[in-house]
């Protein structure tokens, strides 16, 4: 499977990643994300239909809350290291 980028779809990508790319590499671009879209899409020719999918023994990876340390106990040490606090909270911008 042909995948034949063109360079307006490098520009397009860049803008979505607010990327500033020189005319030099997007012509590069091109050609190397050409080879890799073409090596993944080889994915899609694997024969899968008789495959059983098995993820293996699923059990709890986490630790026991048997001794959960006190509330308020980092508290201050946390909040040292914050670079805007109020009172005993983490002060940050607005975001909308």
């Amino acid at each position: 499977m042909t995948i034949m980028l063109k360079k307006e779809d490098i520009e397009h990508l860049a803008t979505l990643a607010r990327l500033e790319i020189v005319d030099e590499e997007k012509e590069l671009f091109v050609h190397q994300l050409d080879s890799v879209l073409g090596y993944v899409s080889e994915i899609s020719r694997v024969a899968t239909a008789d495959v059983t999918p098995t993820a293996g023994m699923l059990r709890n990876v986490l630790r026991d809350d048997a001794h959960p340390n006190t509330g308020g106990t980092f508290t201050e040490a946390i909040l040292a290291n914050a670079p805007h606090r109020e009172q005993q909270y983490v002060k940050v911008e607005q975001i909308f």
